[in-house]
């Protein structure tokens, strides 16, 4: 006798469905099963099953969302339903129960109709005693120690924690040592009264008291306890009482579907023996021809089907007696033309065999994938007698193939189509829109500041962001359109088939508003906006990458415009794109030529008006251009590195500076450098600094370094160790553009920072009462607290000064006393070393 039951789903199927409408709210669809005693509902629309709600999936709600139980249950149900067809075996069954991880089946007859539902407990319960015969004790399926949990935790923790760790049943301490157990059903229960489980111990709602059976009791005891209890676990103890796991109708299940699974193996290792001994004939042995997973057909010469094995009436739902004296075409998928199956005829004749993929239809009307190999057989004369198919369902290869070929042309993380399915997209819009003389927009989208936030609040923080943009870009354009991620913060937009350029405009408008509304993440609200450049074909080029080219000119267009606009591809951009060109090279070589130059600025004590320091600002001496702005080429520095060997020129060339004012009698005061971020990643950045002060013979108490927010956030533990170093050698260390960034409260209190220098924008519109001030006034409280001076940098009305002298501020900076000066020129404001005489 087989191990496996040959019984039919047919013969234990639960006629009656419990069912209910897609806007029934979640609580109302709990109450019911719960009065009902089912651990499932399907959710019926249009006569049609539209999904399936378990009790296993009341552990993903959002316990923590009040009006959670009021959802329509189409929100959180399974889709699309699992089906059995009524011809399947318990064997059958029990494999695919473990291979979909479903508890439930929608059991279905040959014209697709609903007949009941199956669930694990109908497969365990009928299952033949030859089965618990084989596997005697609990132990043999006992996988794992139990899980617990104490009584005293929450009810909603309990039931995250079980969502999280996969569970459908926790061991439950009580105060007194008792255990209880919280199951699937018991949330079920609990929320079927319309309450989400905010407060309340778990202890309260688990089952009590534990049921339990030894391990060395019979697997077929345990079968019979689970049904006389209507209980779906079992705790199991050793000979001592001491609790050793829990064991479900899923152990059980699992344990069939093993024993299923070792008969079929066994079979076939049978039937590739029987192979080898007849040397691969096509006359199969009966048993090998009973139990090969391939399906096996077998017709005369004129096509007629004799026989089949079962492993075909498994792939295709067609018993023997329903095809027998009919022809192949009864399998046929509608996919194929004549051609195809002359083909396949063709090679039959020409060297008696064929192979290939081809896609057929079962009997219910599925259309799957098969790999078929055919063969003709002929007798002693030469005469054809069968023809001899065998095939194998491929479904989940193509699956996996599909999943492949997904992973290669999509960004991993926001799934959207990456580079290289872009190309082949839009390579494909191109030539469509030349055939019918339409337009092709190619939108090149740059997030603004959005390093900021990567740099300060993590990569996580980040990605989770990208995710969210990636969704809103998406929802502001055509199904037919393409939204793709190059790489970092940059996407590009196809939009075919435009009739107008006005169409265009208005989609970029739509972009630009989904992306100004603010994004939460982590409880942290935050903005990101964005730079859009637009190329439309044919007009701006007849390629992909020159369209993709031209709009990521306009789009740094955009950037120059101030960010958070649109800008379409000219003609003059690519002039501009080669001026910003022809300055790299430039400023490749201007080190070397020794065109660069420090400017100073000084630091005023608010109360004294005296100089208390200097801030040396790089300029560019270009010698075709004259003064080249810091503003034009220090992002171009930043960005092809050449930024780490200018700053060190501007740093050595500070402290030689101001050792030689300090040498010539002139006031001994710091002179400050600001340390760009690529400098400050550099990891010979201290050994650097000490030379240039060896070198200089500068004293290190008149050097400080300034930084920013952004630098001192990003990778922030590895910041403070750099900035101690600096810190003993006695350099001072300031934190430029304060105010203006993400900083984290904790980790200031652990930068060693000397002075906060307050952003300019915070003075702009100074006055009483403003938010501005308000901030301002808190920084310097906060920084006074901390031991540290303030710096309020953009003074530039005689207004600002007299308010920020009333407010108790101390280091003011800005054009109000003096704009950036050559070195000749700022010596003459030290050789003075008198208090600004200004108006007040």
């Amino acid at each position: 006798m087989s191990i496996y039951s040959e019984l039919r789903i047919e013969r234990i199927v639960q006629p009656n469905i419990l069912a209910c409408a897609p806007d029934t709210p979640i609580a109302e669809a709990a109450q019911r099963m719960n009065e009902a005693r089912c651990s499932s509902i399907l959710v019926m629309e249009a006569g049609k099953a539209a999904g399936i709600w378990t009790e296993r999936d009341t552990l993903s709600i959002d316990f923590s969302d009040p009006k959670a139980l009021q959802r329509p249950i189409s929100a959180v149900m399974r889709a699309p339903v699992k089906t059995l067809h009524y011809q399947c075996t318990l064997g059958e069954a029990a494999i695919r129960f473990r291979e979909q991880g479903v508890r439930h089946f929608l059991v279905v007859d040959d014209a697709g109709d609903h007949v009941g539902m199956v669930t694990q407990t109908d497969v365990v319960n009928n299952q033949g005693i030859e089965y618990y015969v084989l596997l005697r004790e609990v132990s043999t399926i006992l996988n794992s120690a139990p899980m617990t949990i104490p009584g005293t935790l929450s009810l909603n923790d309990a039931a995250r924690r079980m969502h999280e760790m996969r569970q459908d049943a926790l061991v439950v301490v009580g105060k007194d040592g008792k255990l209880g157990i919280l199951t699937e059903r018991d949330v079920l229960r609990f929320i079927s009264g319309d309450r989400v489980p905010h407060d309340g111990s778990v202890w309260d709602a688990a089952s009590k008291p534990l049921i339990t059976v030894a391990a060395n009791s019979s697997l077929y005891h345990a079968r019979n306890t689970f049904a006389e209890k209507h209980i779906r676990h079992l705790g199991v103890t050793a000979e001592n009482g001491d609790l050793l796991g829990l064991v479900a109708y899923s152990d059980i299940l699992e344990g069939i579907e093993y024993a299923y699974v070792h008969e079929l193996q066994s079979a076939l290792r049978e039937r590739e023996e029987t192979l080898n001994l007849s040397n691969r004939r096509l006359r199969l042995a009966e048993r090998v021809f009973d139990t090969t997973f391939e399906g096996i057909m077998v017709t005369d010469a004129n096509s007629i089907i004799e026989f089949v094995n079962p492993a075909f009436t498994k792939i295709t739902g067609y018993e023997l007696d329903e095809v027998v004296g009919r022809k192949p075409s009864v399998l046929s998928s509608g996919r194929h033309d004549q051609a195809f199956y002359r083909e396949m005829q063709a090679g039959l004749v020409a060297n008696g065999c064929w192979q290939g993929e081809i896609w057929n239809r079962r009997k219910g009307g599925e259309i799957y994938p098969e790999w078929l190999s055919m063969s003709t057989v002929r007798d002693k004369e030469g005469e054809i007698t069968n023809y001899v198919a065998i095939f194998s369902d491929i479904t989940e290869r193509k699956a996996s193939e599909e999943h492949v070929h997904h992973l290669a042309h999509h960004d991993a993380l926001t799934n959207l189509p990456n580079r290289m399915l872009l190309l082949e997209r839009l390579g494909h819009a191109l030539v469509h829109a030349h055939r019918k003389g339409s337009l092709v927009v190619v939108m090149f989208l740059d997030l603004d500041r959005f390093k900021i936030i990567n740099d300060t609040l993590g990569h996580a923080v980040g990605d989770q962001l990208l995710k969210t943009i990636a969704g809103r870009l998406s929802e502001c354009v055509r199904e037919d359109d393409t939204v793709a991620r190059l790489g970092g913060d940059e996407f590009v937009i196809i939009l075919e088939h435009v009739a107008s350029i006005q169409n265009v405009t208005g989609v970029a408008q739509k972009l630009v508003h989904a992306l100004e509304r603010p994004v939460v993440l982590d409880h942290q609200e935050m903005f990101v906006t964005t730079s859009i450049g637009i190329s439309v074909y044919p007009y701006d080029g007849d390629s992909a990458d020159i369209l993709i080219k031209h709009a990521d000119t306009a789009m740094y267009r955009a950037k120059e415009r101030g960010r958070n606009n649109y800008q379409f591809f000219t003609a003059d951009m690519n002039a501009r794109a080669f001026e910003r060109l022809t300055m790299e090279n430039s400023l490749r070589h201007a080190l070397e030529r020794d065109e660069f130059l420090l400017y100073y600025q000084p630091q005023v004590d608010a109360k004294t008006r005296r100089i208390t320091g200097m801030e040396a600002l790089l300029r560019w001496q270009h010698p075709d251009s004259g003064l080249v702005s810091p503003a034009q080429f220090i992002p171009l520095a930043e960005e092809n590195g050449l930024i780490v060997p200018i700053g060190e020129w501007a740093l050595r060339a500070a402290c030689f500076q101001n050792k030689a004012w300090q040498d010539a009698g002139l006031p001994r005061l710091h002179v400050a450098v600001n340390l760009s971020a690529r400098q400050f990643k550099q990891p010979g950045l201290v050994k650097m600094v000490n030379q240039a002060l060896e070198d200089s013979e500068l004293e290190s108490r008149y050097l400080e370094l300034e930084i920013t927010e952004s630098i001192a956030m990003e990778h922030a533990d590895g910041t403070v160790a750099t900035l101690h170093e600096l810190k003993a050698m006695g350099v001072k260390i300031s934190m430029d553009d304060f105010g203006t960034g993400y900083s984290s409260l904790s980790y200031l209190r652990r930068f060693p920072i000397d002075t906060l220098k307050i952003d300019q924008s915070f003075i702009q519109n100074l006055a009483p009462d403003s938010t501005d001030d308000a901030i301002a006034a808190a920084i310097t409280t906060m920084a006074r607290s901390m031991k540290m001076k303030v710096v309020t940098e953009g003074v530039e009305t005689k207004e600002q000064m007299s308010f920020l002298r009333n407010h108790d501020r101390d280091g003011v900076q800005g054009f109000y006393f003096s704009q950036p000066l050559p070195a000749e020129d700022f010596r003459v404001l030290l050789e003075r070393d008198l208090p600004f005489d200004l108006e007040e």
